[in-house]
Protein backbone atom coordinates (compact mmCIF):
# COMPACT_ATOMS: atom_id res chain seq x y z
CA UNK A 1 0.00 0.00 0.00
CA UNK A 2 1.50 3.48 -0.76
CA UNK A 3 1.89 6.11 1.36
CA UNK A 4 -0.83 8.21 0.14
CA UNK A 5 -2.93 4.54 0.14
CA UNK A 6 -2.37 4.42 3.90
CA UNK A 7 -3.41 7.80 5.23
CA UNK A 8 -6.61 7.29 3.44
CA UNK A 9 -7.00 4.48 4.80
CA UNK A 10 -6.41 5.70 8.37
CA UNK A 11 -8.47 8.68 7.58
CA UNK A 12 -11.60 6.34 6.74
CA UNK A 13 -10.74 4.87 9.90
CA UNK A 14 -10.89 7.45 11.71
CA UNK A 15 -14.35 8.06 10.00
CA UNK A 16 -15.77 4.90 11.04
CA UNK A 17 -14.60 4.99 14.69
CA UNK A 18 -16.37 8.83 14.42
CA UNK A 19 -19.72 7.06 13.95
CA UNK A 20 -19.61 4.02 15.92
CA UNK A 21 -21.14 6.18 18.83
CA UNK A 22 -24.07 6.71 16.63
CA UNK A 23 -24.91 4.02 14.59
CA UNK A 24 -26.93 1.88 16.24
CA UNK A 25 -29.33 4.70 16.95
CA UNK A 26 -29.23 5.56 13.30
CA UNK A 27 -30.79 1.73 12.68
CA UNK A 28 -32.64 2.24 15.76
CA UNK A 29 -34.41 4.90 13.64
CA UNK A 30 -34.30 3.39 10.02
CA UNK A 31 -36.70 0.74 9.60
CA UNK A 32 -35.52 0.16 6.00
CA UNK A 33 -32.13 -1.04 7.70
CA UNK A 34 -33.95 -2.99 10.33
CA UNK A 35 -35.74 -4.88 7.67
CA UNK A 36 -32.45 -5.58 5.53
CA UNK A 37 -30.91 -7.19 8.56
CA UNK A 38 -33.85 -9.12 9.68
CA UNK A 39 -33.74 -10.62 6.09
CA UNK A 40 -30.46 -11.71 6.41
CA UNK A 41 -30.67 -13.16 9.84
CA UNK A 42 -32.95 -15.17 8.61
CA UNK A 43 -31.49 -16.29 5.50
CA UNK A 44 -28.49 -17.19 7.99
CA UNK A 45 -30.36 -19.18 10.24
CA UNK A 46 -32.01 -21.61 7.27
CA UNK A 47 -28.09 -21.87 6.06
CA UNK A 48 -25.69 -22.33 8.99
CA UNK A 49 -26.54 -25.33 11.22
CA UNK A 50 -26.96 -25.16 14.52
CA UNK A 51 -24.24 -23.89 17.11
CA UNK A 52 -22.48 -23.39 14.25
CA UNK A 53 -18.68 -21.52 14.54
CA UNK A 54 -19.05 -18.93 12.94
CA UNK A 55 -16.13 -16.35 11.39
CA UNK A 56 -17.99 -12.84 10.65
CA UNK A 57 -15.92 -10.00 8.74
CA UNK A 58 -17.04 -6.86 9.45
CA UNK A 59 -19.00 -6.91 12.32
CA UNK A 60 -19.41 -2.98 13.18
CA UNK A 61 -21.20 -2.76 16.27
CA UNK A 62 -21.77 -6.41 16.97
CA UNK A 63 -25.56 -6.64 16.09
CA UNK A 64 -25.34 -9.90 14.31
CA UNK A 65 -22.54 -11.05 16.58
CA UNK A 66 -25.07 -10.51 19.48
CA UNK A 67 -28.19 -12.15 17.32
CA UNK A 68 -26.28 -15.51 16.23
CA UNK A 69 -24.55 -15.71 20.08
CA UNK A 70 -27.92 -15.70 21.55
CA UNK A 71 -29.16 -18.68 19.63
CA UNK A 72 -26.15 -20.82 20.77
CA UNK A 73 -23.57 -19.67 17.86
CA UNK A 74 -20.12 -19.02 18.70
CA UNK A 75 -18.16 -16.38 16.91
CA UNK A 76 -14.76 -14.85 15.46
CA UNK A 77 -15.90 -11.45 14.61
CA UNK A 78 -13.23 -9.49 12.99
CA UNK A 79 -13.65 -5.44 12.50
CA UNK A 80 -10.69 -2.67 11.13
CA UNK A 81 -12.29 0.00 13.50
CA UNK A 82 -10.95 -0.18 17.00
CA UNK A 83 -14.48 2.47 17.98
CA UNK A 84 -16.86 0.19 16.34
CA UNK A 85 -15.02 -3.00 18.67
CA UNK A 86 -15.64 -1.01 21.58
CA UNK A 87 -18.81 -0.90 21.19
CA UNK A 88 -19.05 -4.38 19.47
CA UNK A 89 -17.44 -5.63 22.83
CA UNK A 90 -19.67 -3.46 25.56
CA UNK A 91 -22.69 -4.57 23.36
CA UNK A 92 -21.93 -8.39 23.86
CA UNK A 93 -21.27 -7.89 27.52
CA UNK A 94 -24.25 -6.80 28.21
CA UNK A 95 -25.57 -9.29 26.09
CA UNK A 96 -24.25 -12.01 28.54
CA UNK A 97 -22.64 -13.53 25.21
CA UNK A 98 -19.07 -12.69 25.88
CA UNK A 99 -17.96 -16.40 26.18
CA UNK A 100 -19.43 -17.01 22.38
CA UNK A 101 -18.00 -13.89 20.91
CA UNK A 102 -13.98 -13.21 20.09
CA UNK A 103 -12.88 -9.88 18.14
CA UNK A 104 -10.16 -9.52 16.16
CA UNK A 105 -9.04 -5.78 15.23
CA UNK A 106 -8.12 -6.77 11.17
CA UNK A 107 -9.97 -5.57 7.81
CA UNK A 108 -11.03 -8.03 5.05
CA UNK A 109 -7.83 -8.55 3.50
CA UNK A 110 -5.85 -9.86 6.62
CA UNK A 111 -7.56 -12.81 6.61
CA UNK A 112 -4.79 -15.05 6.34
CA UNK A 113 -3.51 -13.71 9.27
CA UNK A 114 -6.38 -16.10 11.13
CA UNK A 115 -4.66 -19.09 9.65
CA UNK A 116 -1.81 -19.10 12.53
CA UNK A 117 -4.00 -18.43 15.30
CA UNK A 118 -7.11 -20.83 14.48
CA UNK A 119 -5.37 -23.33 11.85
CA UNK A 120 -7.48 -24.59 8.14
CA UNK A 121 -11.04 -26.50 8.31
CA UNK A 122 -11.83 -24.17 11.86
CA UNK A 123 -14.77 -22.61 10.84
CA UNK A 124 -18.54 -24.11 9.92
CA UNK A 125 -19.44 -20.86 8.44
CA UNK A 126 -18.81 -17.62 6.88
CA UNK A 127 -20.64 -14.25 7.18
CA UNK A 128 -20.18 -10.55 5.81
CA UNK A 129 -23.26 -8.47 6.06
CA UNK A 130 -23.87 -4.84 4.50
CA UNK A 131 -20.84 -4.28 2.26
CA UNK A 132 -17.75 -5.09 4.39
CA UNK A 133 -16.33 -6.50 1.11
CA UNK A 134 -17.21 -3.52 -0.85
CA UNK A 135 -13.76 -2.42 0.69
CA UNK A 136 -11.83 -4.83 -0.89
CA UNK A 137 -10.42 -4.66 -4.29
CA UNK A 138 -9.22 -8.29 -5.27
CA UNK A 139 -11.31 -10.67 -3.44
CA UNK A 140 -9.18 -13.10 -5.07
CA UNK A 141 -6.84 -13.50 -1.85
CA UNK A 142 -9.63 -13.54 0.30
CA UNK A 143 -11.42 -16.62 -1.08
CA UNK A 144 -8.29 -17.97 -1.02
CA UNK A 145 -8.07 -17.67 2.67
CA UNK A 146 -12.16 -18.34 3.23
CA UNK A 147 -11.55 -21.83 1.54
CA UNK A 148 -8.65 -22.36 3.91
CA UNK A 149 -10.42 -21.70 7.35
CA UNK A 150 -13.88 -23.16 6.92
CA UNK A 151 -14.40 -26.91 6.98
CA UNK A 152 -15.45 -28.47 3.65
CA UNK A 153 -19.21 -28.43 3.45
CA UNK A 154 -19.34 -24.68 5.47
CA UNK A 155 -21.61 -22.30 4.10
CA UNK A 156 -20.72 -18.72 3.65
CA UNK A 157 -23.01 -15.83 3.53
CA UNK A 158 -21.72 -12.57 2.07
CA UNK A 159 -24.05 -9.41 1.31
CA UNK A 160 -22.52 -7.04 -0.82
CA UNK A 161 -23.33 -3.57 -2.67
CA UNK A 162 -24.06 -4.86 -6.68
CA UNK A 163 -23.32 -2.43 -9.51
CA UNK A 164 -26.85 -2.13 -10.23
CA UNK A 165 -29.27 -0.33 -7.55
CA UNK A 166 -32.75 0.45 -9.59
CA UNK A 167 -34.14 2.44 -6.44
CA UNK A 168 -31.01 4.50 -6.55
CA UNK A 169 -30.71 5.33 -10.50
CA UNK A 170 -34.62 6.25 -10.36
CA UNK A 171 -34.09 8.35 -7.73
CA UNK A 172 -31.14 10.39 -9.09
CA UNK A 173 -32.67 10.75 -12.25
CA UNK A 174 -35.73 12.38 -11.24
CA UNK A 175 -33.20 14.84 -9.50
CA UNK A 176 -31.33 15.56 -12.92
CA UNK A 177 -28.16 14.02 -11.11
CA UNK A 178 -26.80 11.36 -13.59
CA UNK A 179 -23.70 11.38 -12.03
CA UNK A 180 -25.12 10.15 -8.75
CA UNK A 181 -27.55 7.59 -10.53
CA UNK A 182 -25.01 6.25 -12.27
CA UNK A 183 -21.76 6.20 -9.56
CA UNK A 184 -22.41 2.54 -8.67
CA UNK A 185 -21.60 1.26 -12.04
CA UNK A 186 -19.06 3.73 -13.00
CA UNK A 187 -17.26 1.96 -9.72
CA UNK A 188 -17.60 -1.29 -10.87
CA UNK A 189 -14.83 -3.55 -9.66
CA UNK A 190 -13.49 -3.94 -13.40
CA UNK A 191 -13.11 -0.13 -13.39
CA UNK A 192 -11.12 0.24 -10.50
CA UNK A 193 -13.97 1.74 -8.30
CA UNK A 194 -15.12 4.95 -7.35
CA UNK A 195 -13.98 7.13 -4.34
CA UNK A 196 -17.03 7.30 -2.36
CA UNK A 197 -17.78 10.17 0.31
CA UNK A 198 -17.66 8.91 3.63
CA UNK A 199 -17.63 12.01 6.90
CA UNK A 200 -14.65 14.18 5.75
CA UNK A 201 -12.86 11.88 3.50
CA UNK A 202 -13.37 9.69 0.94
CA UNK A 203 -13.30 5.63 0.89
CA UNK A 204 -12.76 3.73 -2.47
CA UNK A 205 -15.26 1.42 -3.13
CA UNK A 206 -16.16 -1.91 -5.37
CA UNK A 207 -19.00 -2.57 -6.49
CA UNK A 208 -18.44 -6.35 -7.15
CA UNK A 209 -21.19 -7.74 -9.87
CA UNK A 210 -22.53 -11.08 -8.84
CA UNK A 211 -21.05 -12.84 -12.20
CA UNK A 212 -17.52 -11.71 -10.75
CA UNK A 213 -17.95 -13.04 -7.33
CA UNK A 214 -19.02 -16.58 -8.47
CA UNK A 215 -15.91 -16.57 -10.55
CA UNK A 216 -13.78 -15.29 -7.97
CA UNK A 217 -15.33 -18.29 -5.75
CA UNK A 218 -15.88 -20.90 -8.34
CA UNK A 219 -12.45 -23.06 -7.65
CA UNK A 220 -13.28 -23.62 -3.98
CA UNK A 221 -16.69 -22.33 -3.43
CA UNK A 222 -20.41 -23.75 -5.41
CA UNK A 223 -22.89 -20.82 -5.40
CA UNK A 224 -25.93 -22.08 -4.17
CA UNK A 225 -28.51 -19.18 -3.68
CA UNK A 226 -29.02 -15.38 -4.20
CA UNK A 227 -31.32 -12.73 -3.74
CA UNK A 228 -31.85 -8.83 -4.37
CA UNK A 229 -32.45 -7.46 -0.76
CA UNK A 230 -33.93 -3.65 -2.10
CA UNK A 231 -34.72 -4.44 -5.18
CA UNK A 232 -38.32 -2.79 -4.83
CA UNK A 233 -37.97 -0.90 -1.38
CA UNK A 234 -35.87 2.16 -1.48
CA UNK A 235 -32.37 2.41 0.19
CA UNK A 236 -31.98 2.82 3.81
CA UNK A 237 -31.82 6.78 3.64
CA UNK A 238 -35.26 7.70 1.22
CA UNK A 239 -36.66 5.93 4.69
CA UNK A 240 -38.92 8.55 5.40
CA UNK A 241 -41.23 7.36 3.25
CA UNK A 242 -42.99 5.28 5.38
CA UNK A 243 -45.78 4.35 3.25
CA UNK A 244 -43.73 3.24 0.05
CA UNK A 245 -41.56 1.51 2.25
CA UNK A 246 -44.62 -0.78 3.80
CA UNK A 247 -46.39 -1.47 0.89
CA UNK A 248 -43.13 -2.62 -0.99
CA UNK A 249 -41.53 -5.13 1.28
CA UNK A 250 -43.73 -7.61 0.60
CA UNK A 251 -43.25 -7.54 -3.26
CA UNK A 252 -39.51 -7.01 -2.71
CA UNK A 253 -39.32 -10.81 -0.60
CA UNK A 254 -41.47 -12.47 -3.41
CA UNK A 255 -39.78 -11.18 -6.07
CA UNK A 256 -36.35 -11.05 -5.29
CA UNK A 257 -34.95 -14.26 -6.73
CA UNK A 258 -36.57 -13.75 -9.34
CA UNK A 259 -33.74 -14.00 -12.33
CA UNK A 260 -32.75 -9.93 -13.39
CA UNK A 261 -33.98 -9.12 -9.74
CA UNK A 262 -31.58 -11.42 -7.72
CA UNK A 263 -28.91 -9.31 -9.45
CA UNK A 264 -29.51 -5.92 -8.29
CA UNK A 265 -30.72 -4.31 -5.38
CA UNK A 266 -29.85 -1.79 -2.56
CA UNK A 267 -27.34 -5.14 -1.63
CA UNK A 268 -27.31 -8.51 -3.21
CA UNK A 269 -26.77 -11.68 -0.71
CA UNK A 270 -25.10 -14.50 -2.03
CA UNK A 271 -24.86 -18.36 -0.17
CA UNK A 272 -22.17 -20.47 -1.30
CA UNK A 273 -20.49 -23.96 0.03
CA UNK A 274 -16.86 -24.79 0.19
CA UNK A 275 -16.58 -27.41 -1.87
Amino acid sequence: MTSIGHSQQQAALANFDSIAAHYDHLEAANPIMQWMRQRVHRAALATFHPHARILEIGCGTGTDALFFARRGHHLVATEPSAEMLATAREKISRGGCALHVDFIQIDAEQLHSLLESYGKNSFDALLSNFGALNCVADLRRFAEASAQLLRPGGKMLLNIMPPVCPWEIAYFLLRLNAQEAFRRWRGRTAKGGIAVRLGECYVQTYYHSCASLKEIFSERFEALSQFGLGVLVPPPYLAQHQRIFKSLCWWDEKTSDWPLLRNAGDHVVMIFRRK
